[in-house]
C-alpha cells in the first residue's frame, strides 16, 4: 500500500505540500517521489510501501508514449494476459503498471476492469485533467479539498490538514456520529470530503464532476440481478470464486493471517495454508475476558500446522495505545478495539511481516451481523411521525413498511450525548448527509438495511478506522478476499436464505467451509470483533485529567459543553466500578473528540 498527495493549486507554494506527503510517510516507508507540472499547477506526491515490481516500480509513473501519469494506492490483482500482449510492452512486474498499460489502451473507463483493493490518480499532461478514483467497495480511502483557487486529495485526512487545509469540525458529523449514521462521503473535518467507492472524480481548471464507474455498486445489493441457481450448484461456484479470491492474494513472501475463532478469518487461513507453505496467523488474547479467542485460534492454527503467534493485550495497553490509535484512525470510534486493532499491526511488523489477509466485508454479503438477522426475522414496521435521520428516509420507509433495527437502536446513547452539547446545539435538530435513494435502488427491506450499513458505518469505521489506517500506520498492508468484486457480485446475486435460514448466518460460508475443511470445527455463532470494556477506574482518572486540561484553555469539545462532560465523567467515576456497554461507547466517544481536537488543532 502507498500513501498519495495530489493539488493543482493556483500557486504551487499555496499549501505546504512536502509537509503534507511527509505526514503519511507511515503509508510508504520505501520509496518517496514527486511529479509537477508547471503549466497546470499540478503536483503529484507518492509514498511507496514496495510489494511488487521492487524498487523499478517507481511512482508516480510515467508513460513514454501517451499523456498518462498515474499513482495507485493498493493492489491490483488483474493478469497481465488480460491486455494485449503484441501493443502492449512491461518494463516492471508492477500491478501500477498494469493499470498504466490498460489506460493507454482504453482510457479512463479501462478504472471499471480494475480487480483489487485500490484508490488512485490519474494525470492527463495534454488535457491538464487530473482524476482520481476508489475501488467499488472503498476499500482504499481517498479524501479532497476544494476552495474557489485549489483541489487537493490525499489518502488520509492529517495529510490535507498538514498541507493547511482549514481545521474546522464538521458539526454535522459530530451529530451524525451520535447516531452511527455518518454519510460515506463526510469527514470530521469541514469541507473535506471522501471521494464515494466506485466513482471517479474528474479535475479541470478547478471544475469538479463526480460519477460512478460501475453499473452496480456493492452498497446496492438490491440492484444485483438474481440467479435461478440451486443450492448446490451455488456452493461449487462460490467455493471457486472464493478459492480464487484468496490465491490471487498471496504474496510471494511470508504473510500472516489476522486469525479469530470466526469462520471468515478460519476460512481464510485455511485456505491459504492449503495453497502456500508461506503462511502465518497473528491472534490477539485479551487477559482474563470473555471475549479472548487465542486459545481457539492457537489450536486451529496448530491444526492447520501453521506457525502462529498471540499477542496478549491487557486494559492498560489499549488505553494507553488509544490515543494513537484515534490519531490515526482519523474518526470517532466506539470502543477500544482501535487500539487493539493497532497494536495488532504494530506486531504484525515487528515480527517481520509485511502483508496480512484479513476477513473484511464477510459480515456484510454473508449476512453476519445481529441487525440484519433482526431485520430477517423480526422486522420492525415503519412508525409514522418519526424525526427524520437523513432526506427521505420517511418516504423510503412508509413504502417499504419497514424501519432498519440499526437506524432506531441507537436512541439512549444519542440521547445521553445531545444532553452533553453546548446549549446553542441542545435542540438542533440535523439530518445526516445520507439521501435516500431512488426506488429502483433499494426494493427490499434487507436491501435498506445493507444499504445503511454499507453507507455509513461499513465506510468510515470497518474499512478505514478499524481495516485500513490502523494497518498501515504500521506499514502492514491489509488484503481482503471476502471483497473481492466476483465474490461481493456472487454473494449479492443469491437468494436471501442461501446466507442465513433458519436462525443460522453466513450459511453458504459454513457448507464450502466443510466440504474443504471437514475436520475443522469453527464457531456457529459470531463473535463480535470488540476489546474489553475500557472503563477501569485509572481510566476514568485520565479521561478526567485530560478534560480539565481542556477546561482550563477555556476551549469547547467540539459541539459539547466541557463542564457537562467532566460532570458526567465524575458521575461515573463516582458510581460505577464497571460500565455499561453504552456508557462505554459514550466515554469512548468523547475521548475520541478529545484526541482529535488536541492533535488536528480542530476549532468549532
Amino acid at each position: 500500500m502507498c500513501g498519495i498527495l495530489v493539488s493543482q493549486l493556483s500557486k504551487v507554494d499555496s499549501f505546504d505540500l512536502i509537509n503534507g506527503l511527509s505526514s503519511i510517510k507511515h503509508r510508504g516507508p520505501d520509496q518517496s517521489n514527486t511529479y509537477i507540472d508547471t503549466d497546470s499547477q499540478t503536483y503529484i506526491g507518492h509514498n511507496r510501501l514496495a510489494i511488487n515490481g521492487g524498487l523499478d516500480a517507481v511512482q508516480p509513473m510515467l508513460s513514454e508514449c501517451t499523456p498518462w501519469v498515474i499513482g495507485v494506492n493498493g493492489e491490483i490483482y488483474n493478469d497481465k494476459s488480460e491486455l494485449d500482449v503484441v501493443k502492449t510492452k512491461f518494463r516492471t512486474k508492477s500491478d501500477t503498471e498494469f493499470a498504466l498499460r490498460g489506460i493507454e489502451q482504453f482510457g479512463v473507463n479501462f478504472i471499471s476492469e480494475l480487480d483489487g483493493e485500490f484508490s488512485l490518480c490519474l494525470y492527463n499532461r495534454k488535457t491538464k485533467s487530473l482524476y482520481l478514483a476508489r475501488d467499488r467497495n472503498g476499500s482504499k480511502p481517498l479524501y479532497y479539498y476544494q476552495s474557489n483557487e485549489k483541489f487537493i486529495a490525499a489518502s488520509e485526512i492529517k495529510a490535507l490538514l498538514a498541507t493547511g487545509v482549514p481545521a474546522v469540525w464538521n458539526k454535522n458529523y459530530l451529530m451524525a456520529k451520535e447516531r452511527f449514521l455518518v454519510g460515506a462521503e463526510q469527514t470530521f473535518v469541514k469541507n473535506i470530503y471522501s471521494l464515494p467507492p466506485g466513482h471517479i472524480l474528474e479535475c479541470k481548471n478547478n471544475e469538479v464532476q463526480i460519477y460512478s464507474y460501475c453499473k452496480v455498486l456493492p452498497s446496492y445489493p438490491d440492484t444485483f440481478e438474481k440467479l435461478n441457481i440451486n443450492y448446490e450448484s451455488a456452493i461449487n461456484q462460490f467455493d471457486t470464486l472464493l478459492k480464487s479470491a484468496v490465491s490471487k492474494r498471496l504474496p510471494n513472501e511470508n504473510f500472516a493471517c489476522y486469525l479469530s475463532s470466526g469462520i471468515d478469518s478460519s476460512y481464510i487461513c485455511a485456505m491459504a495454508s492449503k495453497l502456500t507453505k508461506n503462511t502465518s496467523s497473528i491472534s490477539i488474547g485479551f487477559t482474563n475476558s470473555p471475549l479472548d479467542e487465542s486459545t481457539k485460534a492457537e489450536k486451529f492454527a496448530k491444526q492447520l500446522g501453521i506457525q502462529h503467534h498471540t499477542l496478549s493485550l491487557s486494559q492498560s495497553d489499549l488505553i494507553n495505545t488509544f490515543e494513537s490509535a484515534v490519531y490515526h484512525a482519523e474518526s470517532i470510534v466506539p470502543n477500544m478495539n482501535v487500539a487493539a486493532k493497532f497494536l495488532l499491526s504494530n506486531q504484525t511488523k515487528k515480527l517481520g511481516f509485511r502483508i496480512a489477509l484479513t476477513g473484511e466485508g464477510a459480515d456484510e454479503s454473508l449476512l453476519g451481523y445481529n441487525f440484519f438477522q433482526h431485520d430477517i426475522a423480526t422486522p420492525q414496521k415503519y412508525q409514522h411521525n418519526q424525526v427524520e435521520l437523513f432526506k427521505g428516509q420517511a418516504k423510503l420507509e412508509k413504502r417499504l413498511n419497514f424501519t432498519p433495527s440499526a437506524a432506531s437502536s441507537t436512541f439512549s446513547i444519542s440521547s445521553t450525548l445531545n444532553s452533553l452539547r453546548l446549549d446553542e446545539y441542545y435542540y438542533t435538530n440535523y439530518q445526516s448527509h445520507l439521501i435516500a435513494p431512488d426506488d429502483e435502488l433499494i426494493t427490499s427491506p434487507l436491501g435498506y438495511s445493507q444499504w445503511l450499513h454499507y453507507n455509513t458505518v461499513f465506510q468510515d469505521y470497518n474499512l478505514q478506522a478499524l481495516g485500513d489506517k490502523t494497518e498501515l500506520a504500521h506499514s502492514i498492508e491489509g488484503r481482503q478476499p471476502f471483497l473481492d468484486n466476483k465474490v461481493v457480485g456472487f454473494l449479492h446475486s443469491l437468494p436471501t436464505n442461501f446466507k442465513y435460514h433458519n436462525g443460522i448466518n453466513k450459511r453458504i460460508l459454513r457448507d464450502v467451509y466443510s466440504k474443504n475443511f471437514p475436520d475443522f470445527q469453527v464457531e456457529k455463532q459470531k463473535i463480535p470483533f470488540l476489546a474489553p470494556p475500557n472503563l477501569a477506574q485509572d481510566a476514568m482518572y485520565h479521561l478526567l485529567n485530560e478534560l480539565h486540561a481542556v477546561a482550563s484553555n477555556n476551549v469547547t469539545l467540539g459541539i459539547y459543553d466541557i463542564n457537562k462532560v467532566i460532570n458526567y465523567v465524575t458521575f461515573l467515576i463516582k458510581n460505577k466500578t464497571t460500565l455499561a456497554f453504552s456508557e462505554d461507547i459514550i466515554v469512548c466517544h468523547i475521548l475520541s473528540i478529545l484526541y482529535l481536537q488536541k492533535h488536528f488543532h480542530l476549532k468549532i
